[in-house]
């Protein structure tokens, strides 16, 4: 996905969310809308397959800086009494290099998950959620060695169906706790993905929010065999820290 796609992405869900606000806040129901630019330090563990060729990929959290060449991401919701519509984007564009027989492999990810979900406030506390999750993959592998040199790349996109849960609960005036678990795929797009995170919030004002957390996203995907094989199968998980915008 270009860069112009995803900022059109994004506008569309600013539009989305963010245009009903002036009609929203003098109707009934009190919606709240929510913006949240955040950064995920996240550690990536599992395997990419590319034409038939397979490397390990094993990012620790601690060397993502050095193996991310960009990435984004951003929260929006709006949510009333009962209701609840959440969109949440990530980008990230990602390089590693590993030492193999002869040689060297080099594996390039570059990853865009897009997702948009509805949810039912059974309380003030707990939310159903059910949505889908737009998975948009780019991958290729490219090897150096003393014999020759050789690269492949592949691209697949698909959807993921998913049903979920959030919890969210005001420990004070000032500080939150929200915890957040959903599972799809189902074979629809993903064998099977699953995301969980956990935060803990500082509310600084009635407008500014700051938040530290856990984040966890695995997706197993895979289509096609022998020499059309694309594989993903990986974990990406760790800390977050983002600034929410309350209106």
């Amino acid at each position: 996905m270009s860069a112009r796609s995803i900022l059109g992405l994004l506008a569309a869900t600013a539009l989305l969310l963010v245009g009903p606000h002036a009609a929203a806040q003098s109707g009934p129901g009190g919606w709240e809308f929510t913006i949240a630019p955040y950064l995920v330090a996240a550690a990536m563990d599992g395997t990419v397959g590319v034409k038939g060729q397979e490397v390990k990929l094993d990012v620790p959290f601690s060397n993502i800086w050095d193996n991310l060449h960009f990435g984004a991401m951003v929260h929006f919701d709006m949510k009333n009494d009962r209701w609840l519509v959440s969109s949440d984007l990530i980008y990230m564009d990602l390089q590693q290099s590993t030492d193999v027989a002869n040689g060297t492999a080099k594996a390039t990810v570059t990853e865009t998950v897009f997702e948009v979900a509805g949810g039912y406030r059974s309380s003030k506390e707990f939310t159903l959620l059910a949505g889908a999750r737009l998975v948009d993959l780019g991958g290729k592998l490219s090897f150096t060695g003393t014999n020759a040199d050789r690269s492949s790349s592949q691209s697949k996109s698909w959807v993921d169906p998913f049903v979920g849960a959030q919890l969210n609960v005001a420990l004070s005036d000032r500080w939150w706790f929200d915890l957040h678990g959903d599972i799809g795929g189902f074979d629809v797009g993903s064998k099977l993905a699953w995301q969980a995170y956990a935060d803990v919030g500082y509310r600084a004002s009635d407008l500014v929010s700051v938040y530290l957390g856990y984040r966890a996203l695995d997706i197993d995907y895979e289509s096609g065999s022998g020499s059309t094989l694309f594989r993903y199968d990986v974990l990406t998980a760790g800390p977050q820290i983002g600034v929410a915008f309350r209106f």
